[in-house]
C-alpha cells in the first residue's frame, strides 16, 4: 500500500554547461572593458606629449604647450629679468637680486616633469581640467627668498608717523598721525615664488598696515590737556621776594611735547627758560667773573674773581612743570651760587710772575700794514696758554676779513708781493716765535718767509696763511704763559710765566748762494719788488737754567731763502702767484 510520495529534481552534471546567454554576457563585458583600456591608454599617450591645459609655471602659462614651445616660453620670460626682479610695494618700487634671493629654472627639468606618458588617472584628470600652478624647478629656497626680501623691507616700507605737537608763534599744532606700511616676507615669498616669471612688472607685492606708537586720538588729548594749558598764560617765577613774569611767546619757546614712556609728555628746556627769565627780571642773577692776570706796575697781578648768582635751569625746569597746568601758574625756585671757571685760588696757582722772555719788530711805513697789526695785537693781547696747551695763532686771529677791519696790504705770494687781506700779519708771527724761541718753550710748527726780510732776524722768523700756514707753539713748562702785545713804533710782544731757560742765540754764516732775476710784469695789480739774493743759514739755541753756566741742551733750526726777483711792472709779463698767500 502506498503511503505517499516523493519528488524529486536531479541536478545537471558536472560536465553540464551554463546557458548560451550567460557566455555571451562575459564576452560583451570583456571587449568593452578591452575597448575602454584601449581608449585610455590612447588619451594618456595622446595627452602625454603636451604640459595639461590650466598649467602655469612661476606665473607663465605653458597650458596646452608642447614640450619644445613650454621649453622656450620659461626661456623667454627668464632672460627678460635679466638677473633682477622689478618688485613694488605701497608705491615703492625696489628690484630683488634672483641670484640672492635663490631663483632660477631649469627650463628643461620644469616641462619634462611636467608632461610623460603615465596611467595615473589624477594624471589624466589634470590635462582635461587643468594642471594649475606648478612649481618652477630647482625649487625656489624658502630661506634665501625670505632673507632677500627682509633685505628690500627697509627700501619699501613707508614708517608710520606719530601725532606730534609744536609751538609755532606761541601756539600749540597738531601734526596728524598717519599709518604705516612694512612688507610682510612670508606672504611676500608666496607671490614671488608663484609670479616670478610671469607676473605683472613690477611684481606688486603684500604689505601690512603699521599702526602709530602715537596715534591720532592720544595726540588729540595730549593737545587738549598738555600742549594748551601749558600756554594759556604767562608763567609767574617767584625767586624770594621778587617775581618774573616770563610772556606766552618766550614761555613757548622753551616748551617741548614729545614721547616718553610710550606717549606725549610736556617738557621744559631749564636752560632756555633760565634766560628768558633773566630776560625778563636781569636782577634776579649775576654772571659770575673770572680771576684776570694782568700787568700792574709792569708786573703780573690776579685780580680775584668774583662768583655769580643765578638759577639752576634743572631746578627752574623741575618747579616750572606742574606749574604749567596749574591755575595759579607759579613756579617757586631759589638762587644758587654760580662760580667762575678761573677762581683766584687757581689763578694764583698758575704761577705767573715774571716776565720770561720779550721782543721786538720795527714796522714799515705802510699804514695799512700797521692797521693790520694793531688789530692782531689787539686779539692776541691777553692771551692765557696753561700747561700741556698748544697756542696756534691761525686759531687765536681767524680768518682776516674786511669784517674784522683788516685791509689789504703786501703779502708774498709765489715769491711775489701782492695786496691781501691782513698782510703784515706775520710779523706777528715772527715776533711771537721769538718769545718762544728766547723763553724755551717748544717749536710745534713754523715756517720762514720763502725770501728773506731784512727787518727780521734771519732764520729767526716766521710767516702764516690762513688756514695752511700757521705758527704752533706749545706751553711745555709748569706754569701758565701770559701773552702782551701791542703796537707802538714797534711790534711789541711779552711773555709772563716763571722763568724756565736762560737762552743764547747763534747763527752760521750764510751758504748756497741764489741770484734774482729781472720779472716784467704788465698785469693789474702788479707789486714791485727790489732784488735781494736768497741763501741758507742755521740758528741755534742753547738751554742753562737761570744763573747756570751749564749746558743742559741745544736746538737749531734751518732757514732756506729763495732769491727774490726784482719786479718791473711793465711788459713781458711772467710768472703767475700761486695759491698761498702768506702774510709778510
Amino acid at each position: 500500500m502506498s503511503t505517499g510520495s516523493v519528488q524529486t529534481t536531479e541536478a545537471p552534471g558536472e560536465d553540464e554547461s551554463p546557458p548560451a546567454g550567460s557566455a555571451r554576457r562575459r564576452l560583451i563585458v570583456g571587449g568593452a572593458l578591452a575597448a575602454v583600456i584601449v581608449l585610455y591608454s590612447g588619451a594618456a599617450w595622446a595627452m602625454s606629449s603636451r604640459v595639461p591645459n590650466g598649467t602655469t609655471v612661476a606665473g607663465v602659462d605653458l597650458g596646452g604647450q608642447g614640450r619644445d614651445a613650454a621649453i622656450d616660453r620659461l626661456r623667454t620670460a627668464s632672460s627678460k629679468l635679466d638677473g633682477s626682479l622689478p618688485i613694488t610695494a605701497h608705491g615703492q618700487n625696489a628690484s630683488l637680486d634672483l641670484a640672492a634671493a635663490g631663483l632660477s629654472v631649469d627650463a628643461e627639468a620644469t616641462v619634462d616633469d611636467l608632461i610623460g606618458f603615465s596611467l595615473n588617472p589624477i594624471t589624466l584628470v589634470k590635462h582635461l581640467t587643468g594642471g594649475g600652478e606648478q612649481p618652477a624647478l630647482p625649487e625656489a629656497d624658502q630661506a634665501k627668498l625670505e632673507s632677500a626680501l627682509g633685505a628690500l623691507a627697509t627700501a619699501v616700507a613707508a614708517p608710520a608717523t606719530n601725532a606730534s605737537i609744536s609751538y609755532v608763534n606761541g601756539k600749540p599744532v597738531l601734526a596728524k598721525a598717519v599709518p604705516g606700511t612694512e612688507l610682510k616676507p612670508a606672504a611676500a615669498a608666496g607671490v614671488v615664488r608663484t609670479s616670478w616669471l610671469g607676473g605683472a612688472r613690477p611684481l606688486p607685492l603684500p604689505t601690512d598696515v603699521k599702526q602709530p606708537d602715537i596715534t591720532q586720538e592720544e595726540g588729540e588729548d595730549a593737545l587738549a590737556k598738555l600742549a594748551e594749558p601749558a600756554v594759556a598764560g604767562p608763567l609767574t617765577v617767584k625767586v624770594g621776594s621778587r617775581s618774573v613774569s616770563v610772556p606766552v611767546p618766550k614761555l613757548a619757546s622753551t616748551l617741548k611735547i614729545a614721547p616718553k614712556d610710550g606717549e606725549l609728555a610736556l617738557t621744559v628746556d631749564g636752560p632756555k627758560l633760565l634766560a628768558a627769565v633773566l630776560a625778563a627780571g636781569p636782577e634776579i642773577g649775576t654772571e659770575p667773573k673770572d680771576a684776570q692776570i694782568v700787568l700792574k706796575n709792569g708786573k703780573p697781578a690776579v685780580i680775584p674773581a668774583v662768583a655769580g648768582v643765578t638759577l639752576d635751569p634743572t631746578a627752574l625746569a623741575a618747579a616750572a612743570l606742574p606749574a604749567l597746568t596749574d591755575k595759579a601758574r607759579t613756579a617757586v625756585v631759589t638762587t644758587t651760587v654760580k662760580e667762575p671757571k678761573l677762581t683766584t685760588e687757581e689763578a694764583r696757582k698758575l704761577g705767573v710772575k715774571e716776565q720770561i722772555s720779550t721782543f721786538s719788530t720795527i714796522l714799515t711805513a705802510n699804514a695799512a700794514r700797521t692797521e693790520n697789526l694793531r688789530i692782531a695785537a689787539r686779539t692776541v693781547n691777553g692771551t692765557l696758554v696753561l700747561p700741556g696747551e698748544t697756542f696756534s695763532l691761525n686759531t687765536v686771529l681767524g680768518k682776516r676779513t674786511p669784517e674784522k677791519g683788516y685791509n689789504q696790504a703786501p703779502a708774498i705770494n709765489g715769491g711775489r708781493l701782492v695786496n691781501d687781506y691782513g698782510g703784515g700779519v706775520s710779523q706777528m708771527a715772527t715776533t711771537i716765535f721769538n718769545n718762544v724761541f728766547f723763553s724755551g718753550l717748544e717749536d710745534v710748527y713754523h715756517k720762514p718767509h720763502s725770501f728773506y726780510i731784512s727787518r727780521y732776524p734771519e732764520g729767526r722768523e716766521a710767516t702764516v696763511n690762513y688756514p695752511s700756514v700757521d705758527l704752533k707753539w706749545r706751553n711745555d713748562s709748569d706754569t701758565a704763559v701770559l701773552i702782551k702785545a701791542n703796537v707802538t713804533s714797534t711790534v711789541n710782544v711779552t711773555f709772563y710765566g716763571t722763568k724756565t731757560w736762560d737762552i743764547t742765540a747763534s747763527k752760521s754764516g750764510r751758504s748756497n748762494f741764489r741770484t734774482p732775476k729781472t720779472v716784467y710784469d704788465d698785469q693789474p695789480g702788479c707789486v714791485s719788488q727790489g732784488a735781494n739774493g736768497g741763501f741758507d743759514v742755521s740758528v741755534g739755541r742753547t738751554f742753562r737754567k737761570p744763573g747756570s753756566t751749564k749746558v743742559v741742551k741745544q736746538e737749531s733750526f734751518h732757514a732756506v731763502y729763495n732769491a727774490e726777483d726784482k719786479i718791473v711792472c711793465g711788459p713781458k709779463p711772467d710768472a703767475k702767484p700761486d695759491s698761498q698767500t702768506p702774510e709778510r
